[in-house]
């Protein structure tokens, strides 16, 4: 909860060629790791190194992941999740 509260989120995205990357949001900064080869690889790795940190996962690539893009990607992760939480105490 508190990772989503802070700005703190993951996302993972494939390249134009096959590649896939993950991008950590932290408050302000974008911090990008890949290529990686492989989906799978990539998803236990942010699973190992983030478990409690929101992850969005995009199928789709995209030449438009510019630093910009991911954050707003990721703060829209954390509202969605926030909200949902929020929404599930209510009932």
């Amino acid at each position: 909860m508190q990772a989503q509260r802070n700005g703190h989120s993951v996302i993972v995205y494939p390249d134009m060629i096959g590649g896939w990357y993950f991008a950590e949001i932290d408050g302000r900064a974008v911090y990008r790791f890949g290529p990686f080869e492989s989906h799978k690889l990539l998803r236990e790795l942010v699973g190992i190194l983030f478990p409690d940190i929101p992850v969005l996962e995009l199928v789709e690539p995209s030449s438009l992941m510019d630093d910009s893009t991911l954050m707003i990607l990721g703060n829209a992760e954390r509202v969605a999740k926030i909200t949902e939480e929020q929404k599930t105490a209510w009932q």
